[in-house]
């Protein structure tokens, strides 16, 4: 066993709002619904259910105020300036306070507590802040090797129970094989009984559903981020921007031409419409809904890196000087390559009980030739289905929604958020 611990970091230059990250129990993470939408959206969502074709020949016949061969995507300077990176040290200091009354008892009721998080929701870098802050000792997970030898010598290397420790991924200590589960089965019975001393273990969700099925772990206290809202959402993507750039900036539909609002604090405003649907369409994911954000927002070709207008024009009634981003009614979603049988299902549902394999394990985890693995995997980078992070293949921010409705249609064991 390796043990990780990085110096410490600066705190953030903004505290978010105390509520805008949220740390919640399991059974009450909620999924934004239509039902808690504006009005507006509701009546959108109904009338796109039951009259999908008149819907579109409407569009057809309206022409849209900015079309999509109108606009440009974004360069990556200007993508950092409007939507930068999710800074997740906001989150790591929510599950500071869901956990402050656990740290703070000299003999708590359970030694070990779960942090759930759904892929692309940060838990891994959440958690390695959350150490940072409590000078917890990071344990890495075992290597393939030490899993599918069921090597014991990863357990017996464990520091000094009189240590706080963090295993921030959890869905990385087995393998979804016949010799891949011995191993998590005794960290977790040993997690169980305090054995192991007191430290928080962190796992993706999808491989904590499948876990509660190979070895059940009651876990009513275990923790999650909660659902980002269209308010909460509007919040987080209004913080995204320093002020200096938020205060001369307008984001407007390319469709409608109306503005697209997002709203700093809490405040009684209607959230703006796509905003919501944003949020229904992540549900609450707020890597997925950061991630599908960037990729709507759209410039003309006349405007310079700065988003200004270069040649003189502004939309009718807008401010001269404002910078104006086109969010895109396109919504970019990833199209799964079609293929016969269940090969490529296959490999969609190993990478996300995982949460990312390696390529050389997919042979030893999947009933398929290597051949045949290899020209799937290359099928589903080419369509942006799949990225590689850190070494290992994953689900793509982009592809997520869809693959996981893919994969819930085809009746596979999935998570519960």
């Amino acid at each position: 066993m390796s043990i990780e611990q990085d110096p410490p970091l600066p705190e953030p230059d903004r505290v978010s709002k105390a509520m805008l990250w949220e740390f919640v129990k399991l059974a009450d993470y909620r999924v934004p619904s239509p039902a808690g939408a504006s009005a507006a959206l509701e009546k959108w969502t109904s009338l796109r259910q039951l009259f999908r074709r008149d819907e579109q020949n409407q569009q057809d016949e309206q022409a849209p105020v900015k079309s999509e061969d109108e606009l440009r995507h974004l360069s990556q300077s200007r993508l950092h300036r409007l939507a930068r990176p999710i800074d997740w040290r906001g989150a790591a200091a929510a599950l500071d306070a869901a956990l402050a009354d656990w740290l703070q008892a000299s003999n708590p009721a359970t030694a070990v507590r779960f942090v759930i998080g759904q892929p692309h929701c940060g838990h891994p870098e959440i958690l390695a802040h959350w150490a940072t802050r409590h000078d917890a000792i990071r344990i890495e997970a075992p290597s393939s090797e030490q899993i599918l030898g069921d090597d014991s010598a990863w357990l017996e290397a464990w520091p000094a129970i009189d240590r706080l420790w963090v295993l921030a991924n959890l869905e990385h200590c087995y393998l979804r094989h016949a010799n891949g589960l011995g191993l998590v089965r005794r960290l977790l019975e040993q997690a169980a009984s305090g054995a192991l001393g007191r430290g928080v273990i962190a796992c993706d969700s999808w491989a904590w559903e499948y876990l509660q099925e190979v070895w059940p772990l009651p876990q009513p206290g275990a923790l999650t981020l909660q659902a980002f809202d269209g308010q909460r959402l509007s919040h987080f993507l209004a913080e995204l921007m320093p002020c200096p750039v938020r205060d001369r900036l307008r984001f407007c539909n390319a469709r409608t031409g109306n503005e697209v609002h997002l709203e700093l604090g809490e405040n009684n405003a209607a959230v703006s419409p796509e905003i919501n649907q944003l949020a229904i369409y992540s549900r609450g994911n707020i890597g997925c809904a950061w991630n599908s954000w960037r990729a709507s927002l759209r410039a003309t070709p006349d405007q310079g890196e700065d988003g200004t207008e270069q040649a003189g024009e502004t939309q009718a009634g807008a401010d001269w000087g404002a910078e104006t981003v086109w969010v895109s009614a396109v919504r970019q979603e990833p199209v799964l390559p079609a293929e016969k049988g269940e090969g490529l299902v296959f490999i969609l549902h190993a990478l996300l009980l995982h949460n990312g394999l390696p390529a050389t394990l997919l042979p030893e985890l999947l009933p398929q030739p290597g051949h045949r693995i290899a020209s799937s995997v290359l099928q589903l980078q080419t369509q942006g289905v799949i990225a590689l992070a850190n070494g290992r293949w994953q689900i793509s921010a982009s592809a997520y929604a869809v693959v996981r409705e893919f994969l819930r249609r085809r009746g596979f064991l999935r998570d519960n958020f």
